[in-house]
């Protein structure tokens, strides 16, 4: 990973290619996020971040489809929208449109979908700063502060977009050439493009859609059912579809559209994912010869253990013994 320092207020610039969901997510140190593969296939990546106390902006695109999962912390927010491959995404309850531009203020879920070669673009600020200004410009939009995701509709995304190419392409020169722009500077710009953006954009009109409506049940349906997956986990239970139904009081067409209108893959499929990502976190995190793929499998309830190579081998394009042998001797 590469890394430099800015002066002023210690500017960082960071970039990394990625080889893993796992990668991807501890990069983002600023957040504990959980990022599953749902996509079968080899992974690989890369991910930009320039941040200092008051702002960041990272980019960041896989050649897999993801699932991101966290909560932003009580102090920020952020500022996201896809680059590309928009209508292919999700975000939360809702399915992002061509300038689509979201805001999750401090405390949101975030819970995004993000397409194969989809890029992903977000700003990360103080709430309390960044609203600050945003209301002295428009105080009855901005006077209080959101409390759930706002879904915005910018009109010209591409000026944005284009701001942050340019960005990251000084970014990349100054790297070559060992000089650095001015970060209070950069900060500033930085902040100002997005209020901008932020009071230049409206609600998007299917706020009080009939579909907008039915995607925040089928995604209150998907947080319930993923979180109830996880406990049993935890717990050392694999839980059946059928589990899953009769403890949640819900029925198994319930669970499948939900599970197919939020993240385009069936409940069983994606209860496998989750396993195959939990098993591959284990194996690349692992330190020690007491770790065997054995116990791994066995842990995350693959009971047989050429089954779990072969489904292994075709969700991330290595067996799990290569997974180990790196982690072991890197």
């Amino acid at each position: 990973m590469a890394s430099t320092r800015l002066p002023g207020q210690m500017m960082v610039a960071r970039n990394q290619r990625l080889k893993d969901a796992y990668e991807q997510a501890k990069f983002q140190n600023w957040l504990p996020i959980d990022i599953n593969q749902i996509s079968a296939g080899s992974y690989s990546g890369y991910i930009q971040m320039l941040e200092n106390d008051d702002v960041a902006v990272c980019r960041e695109s896989q050649n897999r489809v993801i699932h991101k999962r966290s909560v932003v912390d009580q102090e920020s927010c952020t500022v996201s929208f896809f680059r590309s491959k928009q209508f292919l995404n999700g975000f939360s309850e809702y399915a992002p449109a061509e300038d689509s531009l979201f805001f999750l203020p401090a405390g949101a879920e975030v819970d995004i979908r993000v397409a194969a070669d989809a890029e992903t673009v977000y700003f990360r600020f103080n709430q309390s700063a960044l609203l600050q200004k945003a209301a002295a410009m428009d105080p009855p939009r901005w006077g209080i502060p959101p409390a759930s995701i706002l879904c915005l509709d910018l009109n010209n995304l591409k000026s944005l977009d284009k701001f942050v190419a340019c960005i990251f392409h000084q970014m990349h020169l100054d790297e070559q050439s060992n000089s650095v722009s001015s970060s209070q500077v950069l900060s500033d710009m930085i902040t100002e493009h997005v209020l901008v953006a932020l009071n230049s954009s409206s609600l998007i009109s299917a706020e009080k859609s009939g579909l907008l409506t039915a995607r925040r049940r089928a995604k209150h349906t998907v947080n319930r059912a993923v979180d109830y997956v996880k406990a049993q986990i935890e717990q050392h239970v694999c839980p059946s579809i059928s589990a899953i139904c009769t403890d949640l009081q819900l029925s198994e067409r319930t669970l499948q559209y939900s599970f197919g209108a939020i993240l385009d893959v069936s409940p069983y499929a994606y209860l496998r994912y989750m396993r195959l990502n939990g098993a591959r976190l284990a194996l690349v995190q692992a330190d020690s010869d007491n770790i065997t793929i054995t116990r791994v499998a066995n842990h995350w309830h693959f009971l047989h253990m050429g089954r779990f190579s072969n489904d292994y081998q075709q969700m991330f394009g290595e067996l799990p013994s290569a997974t180990l042998r790196r982690a072991l001797y890197a």
